[in-house]
């Protein structure tokens, strides 16, 4: 049996660990980052919406500004206008309120973003007049990955229609990849994990460029005990990177791939930062519930697993268009079969065996999970299914020929226009696949093109 190489994972079982109650969709998220970051805000204050700032096409542009600053009047116990008003027209709207709360949404590069302002009350129109732009006494800025939720106020997504940029790599025997931006500068880095070395890099002119390189020998002693085909992973955090293998081990790296400390287990995203699993040599498989990757930290578990025994793992938090996001994840045991689970819910098992390639994220951002998998056969085929509501039925959307064989799967976040991304590791190319729109143009995004 081949080694799984990407692990990205996030998993729940509800009689021993009950899905977070908090879970909630970005608007809310920024919502609430901001307000926290705001502060306490004067009694009676009048929140107006900026009109909002788009970096692509957004046909309720008006509603998601209002929606925004209706949830910070919500969070902040404060009044909201109904219409959208540049600054000079909210002070006049505020008039003699306690405040104006001037609240600023904007798309841009994958990210929602909210700046949040507070201005003094006027005594009289001659205030406005003699200072028509007056410092803010307070100020708040909040971000988070456009969801489904933020999708629904722009121009929709067709996953029937994707694009895939196809660029060569160099990197032999790859197994595993990530994707994420670890600089923040909006824009995907691509990690691959090969037997011998790990690369960072992006795609450039039909190749991918690797722009850093840490080899194995440099980072970890070969495990005593190894498998024989190996098992690896690899996940972003927060301005870092964590990769692994049961060959290796595993360890924490800067964004110049400069080790900064050993990690137990292999790596695996775990929907809201980096958690490790335990390999079984025995059984060529990873084996129990995902733990703290530090090693000072104790082996209990994060989270409950569907099966005692797997060998791949795909997860991610989906929030549907109402902005209830649930943990979503995809479960791959060793005879082949795969099992989902959606939040609370028990989980399914879709018929038919998969292969050991997967990954789960909202290509198209519709509020509905999609489901990715190399062919069960030789692994020949991309296929990619969506999972609707809670039945074990899987819906196809997408199967694209791979005669190179799949060696790995990766979720990208969104970043440039707003739109996520599939990357797949297929024989020596690279593929970064995504969901088109009504006329399908696709300008290659910063994952692609460097900076």
């Amino acid at each position: 049996m081949r080694s799984s190489p990407l692990l990205l994972f996030v998993f729940t079982l509800s009689l021993l660990f009950p899905e977070e109650t908090n879970a909630a969709g970005a608007l809310d998220v920024v919502a609430q980052q901001a307000a926290q970051a705001l502060g306490q805000a004067p009694a009676s204050s009048v929140v107006v919406a900026a009109p909002l700032l788009s970096d692509e096409p957004a046909p309720k542009a008006t509603e998601l500004a209002l929606r925004m600053a209706a949830l910070i009047a919500g969070k902040i116990r404060g009044r909201t206008h109904a219409q959208a008003a540049q600054l000079g027209s909210a002070r006049a709207i505020a008039g003699r309120a306690s405040a104006l709360v001037f609240v600023l949404t904007e798309v841009s590069h994958g990210d929602l973003r909210c700046t949040v302002d507070v201005y003094p009350p006027m005594a009289n129109a001659w205030d406005r007049i003699r200072n028509p732009l007056p410092s803010p006494i307070a100020h708040a800025f909040a971000s988070a990955k456009i969801d489904a939720e933020v999708r629904s106020f722009l121009t929709p997504l067709v996953l029937e229609q994707p694009s895939v940029h196809r660029a060569r790599h160099e990197e032999t025997d790859v197994l595993a990849a990530a994707c994420g931006d670890i600089d923040g500068d909006g824009g995907n880095e691509i990690v691959l994990v090969s037997r011998e070395r790990v690369v960072m890099g992006r795609l450039q002119g039909g190749r991918f460029a690797a722009e850093r390189t840490a080899l194995w020998s440099e980072l970890a002693l070969r495990s005593p005990v190894p498998m024989r085909e190996p098992l690896a992973g690899a996940a972003f955090g927060a301005g870092w990177v964590a990769v692994g293998s049961t060959d290796r081990g595993s360890v924490s790296l800067t964004p110049e791939l400069v080790a900064q400390a050993p990690l137990r287990g292999v790596p695996a995203w775990g929907g809201d930062g980096v958690v490790c699993l335990m390999g079984e040599p025995s059984a060529g498989a990873f084996d129990g519930a995902p733990f703290d990757c530090a090693i000072a930290q104790d082996s209990r578990p994060r989270m409950a697993v569907p099966s005692p025994r797997f060998d791949a793992f795909a997860a991610d938090v989906i929030a549907d268009v109402q902005g209830n996001a649930r943990t979503v994840v995809a479960v791959r045991e060793p005879s082949g079969k795969l099992k989902l689970k959606m939040g609370d819910a028990p989980p399914v098992a879709p018929e038919g065996t998969f292969g050991s390639e997967l990954a789960v994220f909202d290509l198209d951002q519709d509020g509905v999970p999609e489901i990715a998998s190399s062919a069960d056969a030789a692994d020949d085929a991309l296929e990619v299914w969506s999972w609707p509501a809670q039945g074990a039925s899987l819906r196809p959307r997408l199967r694209l020929a791979a005669p190179g064989g799949i060696r790995a799967l990766a979720a990208c976040p969104p970043e440039e226009r707003g739109k996520p991304a599939l990357l797949a590791v297929v024989g020596n190319e690279l593929w970064v696949i995504r969901a088109g729109g009504p006329d399908n143009a696709d300008k290659p995004n910063r994952t692609e093109t460097g900076r």
